[in-house]
C-alpha cells in the first residue's frame, strides 16, 4: 500500500453528492438458507486492546476558514454528530495570508504578514474557530503544519537561524489558547507530512526535523506544562529509515507519535486507482501502528501514545467513493483494524468538505454515509476488545467489544453483495437466551436503520442478513435480563413438573394465582431442578406459610452434592424463605421443596424461584 500523497490536494470543491439521514424501523430478514459466513465471538478472552474514546476522531479542515464555518449552526450540529471523541485540527494552508485582499491570502489561514518579519498570528479569526465548541466536548489537537514563508529558506525548509524564533511563535499560540483564553488545548502536533516521503523536503535529514522538533516542543511546555506534545505527522511510516532518525533524536521529548495513511491515487497523480476490494484490502491499516510501535520500542521503554490522525482512501482526490457508502466501508475497515492493533487513537481526514468530507462542504453541510458511521461507533464501539474471528474476511469483518454489562458487536460487510453471518458466542450471560434481543443498527448508503433481532436468530444455522455495503453494530446489555427462574411451573399453576409424596396441588391458600403446594405430616412436594452447573452458589426463594403455630415444616434443598438444607417455616400468613447452596463438582441438579414434620394442619407453598 502506498502511503504517499501530497498535502496540495486539500483543497475544498464543490460536490454535488449528499447522504440524507433516513431512520426507518423495518424487518431485516434472515435467510431461509444456510449463512454465507460464519464468525466467532468469545465474550471471556480478551486482545489486552481497549477502543476508547479517541479511537474514532475526526479532523477539523473547513472550520480553519473561520466564523462563517465554525459558527454555522447546522455545521456545529452535524459534526457533533459525528460524536467524535478527538478533533485535529488541520490544513496544510495554515500559515498562509488569514486577511482576505492581502497577498498570499488563502481560506485557512491563520496568519497575518506571513511573508514579513512582523509576521503574528490572527488571534481574532483563531478565537473564532476556538470558541465555537460542539456539544460533545470533543478533546482537541492542534496542529503545527509548517511555518511561515519569511521563516522559509525556499526550499521547504525552516531557516536555521529562525529555530528559536519558529519555537517561540508555536508557544505564543499555546499561550493565547490555554492561558488566556482558557481552551485547554491537550494535544500539540508539531510538523505534518515534512518527509513526505523520498521527495519531501527533510526526507534525508530527519534528524534535524528532530532537533527543530525539540526546541518547539520545550517552547510549548513552558507555556503549559500540563499538555502533551508530539509529532511529526509522517506520511510514510513505512520508510522506517527516515522514522527511526527522527524518533532517534526527538523520543526523549515525545509524548506521543502521528502517521498517516491513504490507500489510492489516480492516474493524475502517475496512480493506477484500485478497485473497491483493492481498497478494502488497503484499508486493513492497523499494520503502521504496529510498526510504529515497533520503532519506538527501539528508543524507549515509555509509553509514547500512539496517532493515525489522517487516512483516507486517495492521497490525490478526486475520488467519489470518499462520499459514498464505499468511503463508509473503507472507513470502518480501516478503524477496526487500527483500534485492533492498539491505536491510541485515530482521526480521519476530514469532517466537511468537496473531496474527503463526512460532511459536505458547503451549508448545510449535510451528512454523508460514513458521518452515521462515527456516531454509530463513537456511541456504541468502545470497551474492551474481545476476541473474534470470521471464516471469510474478503466477505464479512467483525470486532467485538464489552463495556461493563454491555456486549457490542459491529460486522462490516465488504464484499458488495448481500450476506447472510451466523454467530457462533462464547462467554456469554446464563442469562442470555434464544429470546434475548439485540438492537441492531444497520449503516446504510441512505442513512441508519434501527431494528432488533434475537439471540437465536444471530445464533442460528440460516443466519443473520447483512446487506451490501453495509455495517451492523449489534447492541446488547446483559446487566438488563432478567435472571431466568430454573424452577418450572414456579406457582404450581399447572400439574405438571412437581412431584407429591402425600402431598398435594390445592387450588386454595395460594399467594398468587389459584394453586399453592400442601403438605401435611410426613409429606414432601419437590421438584428435581435439572441444568444446573457444579461448583456453582445458586440461591432457591419461595414463599410458606403454615396453619398453626404448632407445625414444624421447612422448605428445603437436596441432592445437590452435600447434606440437605431446611430452613423453619415459621409464619402462618405468607413469608419469603430463602436457601443458597453450592453444587458439587459434579453435580447439575437439585431437589427443591417443601415438607412437614409435626402438628396439627397443613403447611402451604408458593411462587418458588432458583437462580
Amino acid at each position: 500500500m502506498s502511503l504517499g500523497k501530497s498535502i496540495l490536494f486539500k483543497k475544498a470543491a464543490a460536490l454535488t453528492l449528499s447522504a440524507v439521514l433516513l431512520t426507518a424501523v423495518i424487518a431485516i430478514p434472515s435467510n431461509a438458507f444456510a449463512a454465507s459466513v460464519s464468525a466467532n465471538v468469545n465474550w471471556n478472552v480478551s486482545t489486552g486492546k481497549t477502543a476508547g474514546n479517541l479511537s474514532y476522531g475526526m479532523n477539523i479542515y473547513k472550520a480553519f476558514e473561520g466564523s462563517t464555518v465554525a459558527g454555522d449552526s447546522s455545521y456545529k450540529t452535524n459534526v457533533a454528530y459525528m460524536n467524535n471523541g478527538i478533533l485535529r485540527y488541520h490544513r496544510a494552508d495554515q500559515m498562509a495570508e488569514s486577511r482576505s485582499g492581502y497577498a498570499g491570502y488563502s481560506p485557512g489561514g491563520w496568519v497575518n504578514n506571513p511573508g514579513a518579519a512582523n509576521y503574528a498570528w490572527d488571534y481574532t479569526k483563531i478565537d473564532s474557530i476556538f470558541s465555537n465548541t460542539f456539544s460533545n466536548s470533543p478533546i482537541r489537537m492542534v496542529d503545527f503544519a509548517n511555518w511561515p514563508s519569511y521563516m522559509d529558506d525556499g526550499t521547504g525548509k525552516l531557516k536555521t537561524n529562525m529555530y528559536d524564533a519558529y519555537a517561540a511563535f508555536c508557544a505564543d499560540l499555546v499561550d493565547y489558547l490555554n492561558n488566556v483564553k482558557h481552551y485547554n488545548i491537550q494535544y500539540w502536533e508539531v510538523f505534518n507530512e515534512l518527509e513526505n516521503g523520498p521527495s519531501g523536503p527533510y526526507s534525508n535529514n530527519m534528524g534535524e526535523l528532530a532537533v527543530i522538533y525539540n526546541k518547539v516542543a520545550t517552547a510549548l511546555k513552558l507555556k503549559d506544562s500540563s499538555i502533551k506534545v508530539g509529532g511529526p505527522a509522517f506520511a510514510r511510516a513505512d520508510l522506517t529509515a527516515q522514522v527511526d532518525a527522527f524518533l532517534a533524536g526527538s523520543h526523549a521529548k515525545l509524548d506521543f507519535v502521528s502517521y498517516h495513511s491513504y490507500a489510492s491515487g489516480n492516474t493524475a497523480c502517475g496512480a493506477t486507482p484500485l478497485t473497491n476490494q483493492q481498497l478494502f484490502d488497503a484499508a486493513d491499516a492497523g499494520w503502521v501502528t504496529t510498526s510504529m510501535k515497533t520503532e519506538i520500542a527501539k528508543y524507549t521503554t515509555r509509553n509514547i501514545e500512539t496517532f493515525h490522525d489522517e487516512y483516507n482512501i486517495s492521497w490525490c482526490p478526486p475520488d467519489n467513493r470518499m462520499n459514498n457508502e464505499i468511503g463508509m466501508i473503507f472507513d470502518s475497515l480501516a478503524m477496526i483494524s487500527m483500534a485492533k492493533a492498539g491505536a491510541t487513537g485515530t482521526m480521519a481526514w476530514n469532517e466537511a468538505d468537496g473531496y474527503y468530507g463526512k460532511l459536505e462542504g458547503w451549508s448545510p453541510y449535510n451528512k454523508r454515509a460514513s458521518a452515521n458511521l462515527y456516531n454509530i461507533f463513537n456511541s456504541d464501539m468502545k470497551g474492551d476488545i474481545v476476541a473474534s474471528t470470521v471464516s471469510d474476511g474478503s466477505k464479512l469483518a467483525v470486532m467485538a467489544v464489552k463495556s461493563g454489562s454491555w456486549r457490542k458487536i459491529a460486522i462490516v460487510n465488504r464484499s458488495e453483495t448481500d450476506q447472510t453471518v451466523q454467530l457462533a458466542i462464547s462467554g456469554a450471560s446464563s442469562n442470555v437466551t434464544s429470546s434475548t434481543s439485540y438492537t441492531a443498527k444497520q449503516v446504510l448508503s441512505w442513512g441508519v436503520n434501527y431494528a432488533s433481532v434475537t439471540h437465536g436468530t444471530l445464533t442460528g444455522s440460516s443466519g443473520y442478513s447483512i446487506p451490501a455495503n453495509s455495517v451492523t453494530v449489534l447492541v446488547m446489555d446483559e446487566g438488563s435480563l432478567a435472571v431466568p427462574n430454573k424452577v418450572l411451573n414456579n406457582s404450581l399453576e399447572s400439574a405438571s413438573d412437581w412431584g407429591y409424596y402425600y402431598g398435594t396441588r390445592q387450588a386454595s391458600n395460594a399467594r398468587t394465582g389459584t394453586y399453592s403446594a400442601q403438605v401435611g405430616n410426613g409429606a414432601y412436594v419437590w421438584q428435581t431442578i435439572t441444568g444446573l452447573s457444579p461448583n456453582t452458589t445458586y440461591t432457591l426463594k419461595g414463599w410458606g406459610k403454615k396453619q398453626s403455630s404448632g407445625i414444624t415444616s421447612y422448605m428445603y434443598v437436596s441432592n445437590y452434592g452435600g447434606a440437605q438444607i431446611n430452613t423453619p417455616i415459621t409464619g402462618t400468613s405468607y413469608g419469603l424463605y430463602t436457601i443458597t447452596f453450592t453444587t458439587g463438582a459434579s453435580t447439575t441438579s437439585a431437589d427443591i421443596g417443601i415438607w412437614q414434620d409435626s402438628g396439627t394442619g397443613f403447611t402451604w407453598g408458593d411462587d418458588f424461584e432458583l437462580n
